[in-house]
């Protein structure tokens, strides 16, 4: 008998129980099945080791979706992909469903539908899935903070130094002297400190 692993909640009406052996997939009546065909799916078994193969798409501006394609069935040719009867859609962030969360249910169906075709043990465990979504929910909890804790992060105000600033060498100085000097700009008014004032051998104006 199958064991049974996790259910999955998607959007479109999907519901998706996840088996050792299977994954059942369920349409409910509600206005996404409707608009998309599929309001009278049903409920579709597939056997992991029929399965051919596996795509995946995470979800973005259009909605995610993990498909099983099986030998009785060619997906890649239908128009409707996202909507076919072997095919479970979800939303990023929405039912407790994420990307990161439908990427480990992905490899872990890759992994054992390998497993049911070749006879090759590769699964150490399964994956506890109700742990992955804690983990996912705490990190990107601490995402939101951290985003948040740097919005209301105001920098320092840069420390403004106190006195005067000289015109010639940029220092500041409690006491500056307006003087009369000439160098390579010609002759100058300038207020300049007291080692400029040497420097340049000014002449203080009264």
């Amino acid at each position: 008998m199958a064991k049974f692993i996790y259910e999955f909640e998607g959007v479109r009406g999907r519901t998706m129980k996840l088996y050792d052996t299977k994954v059942v997939i369920a349409t409910d009546v509600t206005f996404g099945s409707i608009i998309t065909g599929n309001a009278t799916d049903g409920e579709k078994t597939i056997f992991l080791s029929d399965v051919v193969g596996v795509q995946f798409k995470k979800s973005g501006a259009l909605i995610g979706y993990l498909q099983f394609e099986t030998p009785s069935s060619q997906m890649n040719n239908k128009s409707d992909n996202a909507f076919s009867e072997n095919t479970f859609t979800f939303e990023n962030n929405k039912n407790g469903i994420t990307n990161e969360l439908m990427e480990a249910l992905y490899n872990f169906i890759v992994d054992r539908v390998e497993e049911l075709k070749y006879g090759v043990p590769i699964l150490n465990e399964t994956p506890d899935f109700d742990a992955l979504i804690a983990q996912i929910a705490e990190e990107r909890a601490k995402e939101a903070a951290l985003a948040a804790a740097l919005e209301r992060y105001e920098a320092p105000a840069e420390e403004q130094p106190s006195g005067k600033k000289c015109e010639l060498c940029g220092g500041y100085f409690d006491h500056l002297t307006y003087c009369k000097i000439k160098d390579d700009f010609g002759t100058r008014f300038r207020n300049i400190c007291d080692d400029c004032i040497t420097k340049y051998k000014a002449k203080p104006q009264k």
